[in-house]
Protein backbone atom coordinates (compact mmCIF):
# COMPACT_ATOMS: atom_id res chain seq x y z
CA UNK A 1 0.00 0.00 0.00
CA UNK A 2 0.97 3.52 -0.59
CA UNK A 3 -0.07 6.32 1.83
CA UNK A 4 -3.01 7.50 -0.36
CA UNK A 5 -4.50 4.09 -0.77
CA UNK A 6 -7.07 3.16 1.45
CA UNK A 7 -6.43 0.35 3.57
CA UNK A 8 -8.16 -2.73 2.56
CA UNK A 9 -9.82 -5.02 5.29
CA UNK A 10 -12.18 -8.33 5.12
CA UNK A 11 -15.31 -8.71 7.81
CA UNK A 12 -15.87 -11.86 9.37
CA UNK A 13 -19.43 -12.37 10.32
CA UNK A 14 -21.60 -9.58 8.49
CA UNK A 15 -25.14 -9.73 10.85
CA UNK A 16 -26.53 -6.64 12.15
CA UNK A 17 -23.52 -5.07 13.59
CA UNK A 18 -20.89 -6.60 11.09
CA UNK A 19 -22.70 -4.13 8.22
CA UNK A 20 -22.77 -1.63 10.82
CA UNK A 21 -19.18 -1.54 10.87
CA UNK A 22 -19.09 -1.74 7.01
CA UNK A 23 -21.33 0.97 6.50
CA UNK A 24 -19.45 3.16 8.83
CA UNK A 25 -16.49 3.54 6.93
CA UNK A 26 -17.48 2.60 3.08
CA UNK A 27 -17.36 5.06 0.30
CA UNK A 28 -17.23 7.41 3.68
CA UNK A 29 -13.23 7.08 5.22
CA UNK A 30 -10.49 8.31 3.50
CA UNK A 31 -7.89 6.29 4.66
CA UNK A 32 -10.07 2.66 5.10
CA UNK A 33 -12.29 0.34 3.20
CA UNK A 34 -14.31 -3.30 3.16
CA UNK A 35 -13.66 -5.19 0.25
CA UNK A 36 -14.89 -8.31 1.16
CA UNK A 37 -17.34 -10.02 3.49
CA UNK A 38 -16.30 -13.92 4.45
CA UNK A 39 -19.42 -16.09 4.55
CA UNK A 40 -20.16 -19.53 4.05
CA UNK A 41 -23.66 -18.68 3.45
CA UNK A 42 -23.24 -16.35 0.34
CA UNK A 43 -26.48 -16.01 -0.44
CA UNK A 44 -28.08 -14.67 2.65
CA UNK A 45 -24.90 -11.79 2.47
CA UNK A 46 -25.20 -11.20 -1.21
CA UNK A 47 -27.84 -8.36 -1.26
CA UNK A 48 -25.88 -6.48 1.15
CA UNK A 49 -22.46 -7.06 -0.77
CA UNK A 50 -23.86 -6.16 -3.51
CA UNK A 51 -24.21 -2.62 -2.30
CA UNK A 52 -21.10 -2.35 -0.37
CA UNK A 53 -19.27 -3.39 -3.68
CA UNK A 54 -17.31 -6.56 -1.51
CA UNK A 55 -16.46 -9.42 -3.15
CA UNK A 56 -17.89 -12.55 -1.33
CA UNK A 57 -15.03 -15.10 0.43
CA UNK A 58 -15.90 -19.02 1.28
CA UNK A 59 -14.07 -18.92 4.59
CA UNK A 60 -11.26 -17.22 6.64
CA UNK A 61 -8.61 -19.33 5.08
CA UNK A 62 -9.27 -17.45 1.79
CA UNK A 63 -8.80 -14.29 3.11
CA UNK A 64 -5.84 -14.90 5.12
CA UNK A 65 -4.40 -15.68 1.41
CA UNK A 66 -5.60 -12.95 -0.59
CA UNK A 67 -3.25 -10.52 -1.25
CA UNK A 68 -5.61 -7.77 -1.63
CA UNK A 69 -6.70 -7.70 1.95
CA UNK A 70 -4.34 -6.16 4.77
CA UNK A 71 -6.51 -7.33 7.63
CA UNK A 72 -9.51 -8.95 9.33
CA UNK A 73 -12.34 -7.59 11.72
CA UNK A 74 -14.35 -10.43 13.76
CA UNK A 75 -17.47 -10.05 13.88
CA UNK A 76 -18.46 -13.53 14.72
CA UNK A 77 -20.96 -14.46 17.73
CA UNK A 78 -18.84 -14.32 20.41
CA UNK A 79 -17.77 -18.31 20.70
CA UNK A 80 -15.92 -18.35 17.22
CA UNK A 81 -13.63 -15.47 18.60
CA UNK A 82 -10.89 -17.48 20.06
CA UNK A 83 -10.63 -19.56 16.81
CA UNK A 84 -10.66 -16.89 14.26
CA UNK A 85 -8.34 -15.13 16.51
CA UNK A 86 -5.84 -18.41 16.77
CA UNK A 87 -6.07 -18.83 12.09
CA UNK A 88 -5.47 -14.93 12.05
CA UNK A 89 -2.33 -14.83 14.44
CA UNK A 90 -1.00 -18.04 12.62
CA UNK A 91 -1.48 -16.59 9.17
CA UNK A 92 0.27 -13.37 10.45
CA UNK A 93 -2.63 -11.68 9.06
CA UNK A 94 -3.67 -8.31 11.52
CA UNK A 95 -7.28 -8.58 12.99
CA UNK A 96 -9.60 -6.61 14.85
CA UNK A 97 -11.96 -8.29 17.40
CA UNK A 98 -15.34 -7.34 18.64
CA UNK A 99 -15.48 -7.48 22.46
CA UNK A 100 -16.17 -9.56 24.16
CA UNK A 101 -12.54 -10.32 22.88
CA UNK A 102 -12.91 -14.16 24.09
CA UNK A 103 -15.77 -15.52 26.55
CA UNK A 104 -13.10 -17.30 28.90
CA UNK A 105 -9.08 -16.20 29.75
CA UNK A 106 -8.10 -19.70 28.61
CA UNK A 107 -9.30 -19.43 25.46
CA UNK A 108 -8.08 -15.65 24.87
CA UNK A 109 -4.68 -17.25 25.85
CA UNK A 110 -4.35 -20.16 23.83
CA UNK A 111 -5.52 -17.82 20.62
CA UNK A 112 -2.73 -15.49 21.33
CA UNK A 113 -0.03 -18.09 22.07
CA UNK A 114 -0.76 -19.40 18.43
CA UNK A 115 1.52 -16.75 16.28
CA UNK A 116 2.44 -13.38 16.19
CA UNK A 117 0.22 -11.70 14.07
CA UNK A 118 -1.11 -8.17 15.21
CA UNK A 119 -4.62 -8.53 16.93
CA UNK A 120 -6.40 -5.91 18.60
CA UNK A 121 -10.12 -5.18 20.59
CA UNK A 122 -12.85 -3.27 19.10
CA UNK A 123 -13.26 -1.62 22.10
CA UNK A 124 -15.30 1.44 20.21
CA UNK A 125 -16.13 3.63 23.54
CA UNK A 126 -12.59 4.32 24.02
CA UNK A 127 -12.76 6.59 21.08
CA UNK A 128 -15.84 9.09 22.57
CA UNK A 129 -14.31 12.61 22.86
CA UNK A 130 -15.44 12.75 26.49
CA UNK A 131 -13.78 9.32 27.34
CA UNK A 132 -10.53 11.03 26.12
CA UNK A 133 -10.99 13.99 27.33
CA UNK A 134 -11.15 11.91 30.95
CA UNK A 135 -8.22 10.42 30.23
CA UNK A 136 -6.53 13.16 29.11
CA UNK A 137 -7.22 14.68 32.57
CA UNK A 138 -6.39 11.35 34.51
CA UNK A 139 -2.98 11.44 32.44
CA UNK A 140 -2.46 15.08 33.70
CA UNK A 141 -2.83 14.31 37.19
CA UNK A 142 -5.93 16.53 37.39
CA UNK A 143 -8.25 13.78 39.13
CA UNK A 144 -5.27 12.81 41.66
CA UNK A 145 -5.84 9.41 42.71
CA UNK A 146 -8.37 7.54 41.41
CA UNK A 147 -10.28 6.33 44.50
CA UNK A 148 -13.39 4.74 42.70
CA UNK A 149 -15.51 4.03 39.83
CA UNK A 150 -19.01 4.09 39.51
CA UNK A 151 -20.29 2.85 36.05
CA UNK A 152 -24.13 2.07 34.85
CA UNK A 153 -24.78 0.97 30.94
CA UNK A 154 -28.43 -0.15 30.52
CA UNK A 155 -30.91 -0.12 27.53
CA UNK A 156 -34.45 -1.61 27.35
CA UNK A 157 -33.89 -4.75 24.96
CA UNK A 158 -36.91 -6.18 25.54
CA UNK A 159 -38.08 -7.81 22.53
CA UNK A 160 -35.25 -7.55 20.91
CA UNK A 161 -33.26 -9.82 22.31
CA UNK A 162 -35.74 -13.32 21.99
CA UNK A 163 -35.29 -16.93 22.06
CA UNK A 164 -33.44 -18.40 19.52
CA UNK A 165 -31.30 -15.45 18.61
CA UNK A 166 -27.69 -16.33 19.61
CA UNK A 167 -27.42 -13.22 21.08
CA UNK A 168 -30.05 -14.43 23.89
CA UNK A 169 -27.92 -17.66 24.51
CA UNK A 170 -26.53 -17.11 28.02
CA UNK A 171 -23.42 -19.24 27.11
CA UNK A 172 -22.90 -15.90 24.70
CA UNK A 173 -24.15 -13.27 26.77
CA UNK A 174 -23.35 -14.16 30.35
CA UNK A 175 -25.18 -11.96 32.90
CA UNK A 176 -27.74 -9.78 30.70
CA UNK A 177 -26.19 -7.21 29.93
CA UNK A 178 -22.54 -7.88 30.67
CA UNK A 179 -21.76 -8.70 27.01
CA UNK A 180 -23.85 -6.57 25.03
CA UNK A 181 -22.95 -3.40 27.38
CA UNK A 182 -20.96 -3.87 30.40
CA UNK A 183 -17.86 -5.21 29.02
CA UNK A 184 -17.32 -1.31 27.16
CA UNK A 185 -17.53 0.13 30.91
CA UNK A 186 -15.03 -2.67 31.80
CA UNK A 187 -12.73 -1.64 29.31
CA UNK A 188 -12.80 2.19 30.97
CA UNK A 189 -12.78 1.43 34.31
CA UNK A 190 -9.50 -0.52 33.44
CA UNK A 191 -8.02 2.55 31.03
CA UNK A 192 -8.68 5.55 33.53
CA UNK A 193 -7.43 3.33 36.82
CA UNK A 194 -5.73 -0.30 35.86
CA UNK A 195 -6.53 -3.63 36.06
CA UNK A 196 -8.97 -5.44 38.27
CA UNK A 197 -7.75 -7.93 40.29
CA UNK A 198 -10.97 -9.09 42.14
CA UNK A 199 -14.96 -9.26 41.57
CA UNK A 200 -18.02 -10.06 43.13
CA UNK A 201 -21.18 -10.22 41.43
CA UNK A 202 -25.09 -10.54 41.40
CA UNK A 203 -27.62 -10.63 39.18
CA UNK A 204 -31.44 -11.49 38.53
CA UNK A 205 -34.39 -12.20 35.79
CA UNK A 206 -37.45 -10.56 37.03
CA UNK A 207 -38.76 -9.79 33.76
CA UNK A 208 -39.97 -12.99 31.97
CA UNK A 209 -40.22 -11.37 28.70
CA UNK A 210 -36.29 -11.82 28.52
CA UNK A 211 -34.16 -14.69 27.89
CA UNK A 212 -31.80 -13.51 29.73
CA UNK A 213 -30.65 -11.34 33.24
CA UNK A 214 -32.14 -8.48 33.56
CA UNK A 215 -30.30 -6.80 36.25
CA UNK A 216 -26.72 -7.21 36.90
CA UNK A 217 -24.48 -5.47 39.61
CA UNK A 218 -20.80 -6.01 39.98
CA UNK A 219 -18.23 -4.98 42.32
CA UNK A 220 -14.45 -4.90 41.28
CA UNK A 221 -11.46 -4.52 43.59
CA UNK A 222 -8.08 -3.25 41.29
CA UNK A 223 -4.88 -3.90 41.87
CA UNK A 224 -4.56 0.01 42.91
CA UNK A 225 -6.52 -0.61 45.58
CA UNK A 226 -9.34 1.66 43.99
CA UNK A 227 -12.99 -0.02 43.70
CA UNK A 228 -15.66 -0.12 40.85
CA UNK A 229 -19.12 -0.17 40.77
CA UNK A 230 -20.84 -1.60 37.37
CA UNK A 231 -24.25 -1.92 37.08
CA UNK A 232 -26.64 -2.90 33.91
CA UNK A 233 -30.06 -3.23 33.49
CA UNK A 234 -31.55 -4.59 30.27
CA UNK A 235 -34.98 -3.81 30.91
CA UNK A 236 -35.71 -0.35 31.61
CA UNK A 237 -34.84 3.38 30.45
CA UNK A 238 -31.23 3.14 28.61
CA UNK A 239 -28.65 5.15 30.78
CA UNK A 240 -25.05 5.56 29.91
CA UNK A 241 -23.02 6.94 33.11
CA UNK A 242 -19.59 7.02 34.29
CA UNK A 243 -18.29 8.56 37.18
CA UNK A 244 -14.45 8.50 38.36
CA UNK A 245 -13.86 9.82 42.05
CA UNK A 246 -10.45 11.26 42.87
CA UNK A 247 -8.49 12.93 45.24
CA UNK A 248 -8.41 15.77 43.14
CA UNK A 249 -11.64 15.88 42.06
CA UNK A 250 -14.16 13.96 39.66
CA UNK A 251 -15.18 13.72 35.88
CA UNK A 252 -18.94 12.23 35.16
CA UNK A 253 -20.25 11.08 32.07
CA UNK A 254 -23.68 11.26 31.54
CA UNK A 255 -24.32 10.98 28.47
CA UNK A 256 -22.08 10.05 25.10
CA UNK A 257 -21.44 13.56 24.30
CA UNK A 258 -20.33 15.44 27.20
CA UNK A 259 -18.10 15.15 30.20
CA UNK A 260 -18.43 17.38 33.68
CA UNK A 261 -14.88 17.56 35.72
CA UNK A 262 -15.80 18.82 39.47
CA UNK A 263 -12.90 20.39 41.67
CA UNK A 264 -12.91 19.58 45.28
CA UNK A 265 -13.93 23.55 45.90
CA UNK A 266 -17.00 22.43 43.78
CA UNK A 267 -15.91 24.58 40.66
CA UNK A 268 -17.93 22.66 37.45
CA UNK A 269 -16.64 22.89 33.93
CA UNK A 270 -18.48 20.63 31.53
CA UNK A 271 -17.18 19.72 28.22
CA UNK A 272 -19.58 18.79 25.25
CA UNK A 273 -18.60 17.42 22.00
CA UNK A 274 -20.19 16.73 18.55
CA UNK A 275 -21.57 13.56 17.43
CA UNK A 276 -18.44 11.09 16.25
CA UNK A 277 -19.23 7.76 14.57
CA UNK A 278 -16.79 5.84 17.18
CA UNK A 279 -16.99 2.51 14.98
CA UNK A 280 -15.43 4.67 11.96
CA UNK A 281 -12.71 5.78 14.62
CA UNK A 282 -11.63 2.48 16.05
CA UNK A 283 -11.29 0.87 12.08
CA UNK A 284 -9.53 3.93 11.25
CA UNK A 285 -7.19 3.30 14.04
CA UNK A 286 -6.98 -0.49 13.13
CA UNK A 287 -6.08 0.60 9.64
CA UNK A 288 -3.41 2.98 10.87
CA UNK A 289 -1.83 0.23 13.15
CA UNK A 290 -1.96 -1.97 10.24
CA UNK A 291 -0.05 0.69 8.37
CA UNK A 292 2.24 1.19 11.23
CA UNK A 293 1.17 5.07 11.20
CA UNK A 294 -0.02 5.20 15.08
CA UNK A 295 -0.15 2.53 17.93
CA UNK A 296 -3.73 1.57 19.08
CA UNK A 297 -5.40 2.88 22.44
CA UNK A 298 -6.47 -0.60 24.02
CA UNK A 299 -3.40 -2.83 24.94
CA UNK A 300 -3.63 -6.28 25.22
CA UNK A 301 -2.66 -6.49 28.90
CA UNK A 302 -5.79 -4.28 28.90
CA UNK A 303 -7.51 -6.62 26.85
CA UNK A 304 -6.41 -9.65 28.63
CA UNK A 305 -7.61 -8.17 31.99
CA UNK A 306 -10.80 -7.01 30.83
CA UNK A 307 -11.98 -10.88 29.62
CA UNK A 308 -10.98 -12.22 33.56
CA UNK A 309 -13.09 -9.48 34.28
CA UNK A 310 -15.44 -10.69 32.08
CA UNK A 311 -15.19 -14.23 33.22
CA UNK A 312 -14.68 -13.53 36.76
CA UNK A 313 -18.46 -12.30 37.07
CA UNK A 314 -19.88 -15.24 35.55
CA UNK A 315 -17.46 -17.43 38.28
CA UNK A 316 -18.42 -14.95 40.70
CA UNK A 317 -22.02 -15.67 40.37
CA UNK A 318 -21.87 -19.54 40.37
CA UNK A 319 -19.80 -19.25 43.68
CA UNK A 320 -21.70 -16.94 44.84
CA UNK A 321 -18.70 -15.09 46.52
CA UNK A 322 -15.91 -12.69 45.66
CA UNK A 323 -13.45 -14.28 42.86
CA UNK A 324 -9.79 -13.35 42.45
CA UNK A 325 -9.44 -12.62 38.82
Amino acid sequence: MTTTEKTPLAILGMGRWGEKLVRSVQDVSATTRFVAVISGNPARVAPAAESLGLEILPDLDAALAHPGIAGVVIATPHSRHAEAIATCRRAGKPALVEKPFTLTRTTADAAIAEGDGMVLAAHNRRFLPAARAVQAAISAGELGTILHIEANYSGNVVGRYVEGMWRSDTTESPAGGLAGSGIHMIDLIIGYAGPVASVHAVSSRRVPDLPVDDTMVAVFRLASGASAVLSCVTASTSCFRLKIFGTGGSAEITDESAVTFTALDGARRTLSFPPVDIERAELEAFAAAIRGDEAYPVTMEEVLNGVSAFEGVSRSLAAGATVTV
